[in-house]
């Protein structure tokens, strides 16, 4: 792919996958999981925890807070859910577990997902990698790409 092009993300996992992935890592797929997964597939979803707990309740889900907490750790740390920093640095959950970018507006929190750019032929972060290590000599763990810019929104807004 040439610079600035991207591919689509994709949604990976069905019930079966999700017990299979939390099965490898030694965790059942409970109830609270189960909940908090079927809500989050329902559509794409930017979510904190309160806010995920806040909605469940609505529906009638009984799960307390801690809950939805430790559930949403555990389901990030097993990449069924993609944990970022929203507007005022609180932890945002993605419904989309793909790889993809996602740039956030510090006015009105709103949050975009972005695409996973492709340059030379490679996903972007690969590239940042080799390309860093060459020029430092460094050894880079994982580049982390964090955006932030103003929604058009908080530009109609006059939000400067």
């Amino acid at each position: 792919m040439a610079t600035g092009e991207s591919r689509q993300p994709e949604r990976p996992w069905g019930p079966a996958e999700v017990r299979e992935v939390l099965r490898k890592r030694g965790l059942r797929y409970s109830r609270p999981r189960r909940v908090i997964l079927g809500y989050l597939s329902e559509q794409d979803r930017h979510v904190s925890a309160e806010g995920l707990y806040l909605a469940l309740r609505q529906r009638g889900d009984d799960l307390s807070l801690s809950t939805v907490y430790l559930n949403l750790r555990v389901l990030a740390e097993a990449g069924l859910v993609r944990e970022f920093d929203g507007a005022n640095g609180e932890a945002l959950y993605d419904s989309n577990p793909s790889e993809h970018y996602h740039v956030v507006c510090p006015e009105t929190g709103e949050v975009r997902d972005v695409t996973l750019p492709w340059v030379n032929g490679q996903p972007l972060a690969s590239f940042l990698k080799e390309y860093v290590e060459r020029e430092t000599g460094w050894e880079i763990d994982e580049p982390h790409v964090s955006l932030t810019g103003r929604a058009p929104a908080a530009r109609a807004d006059g939000v400067d």
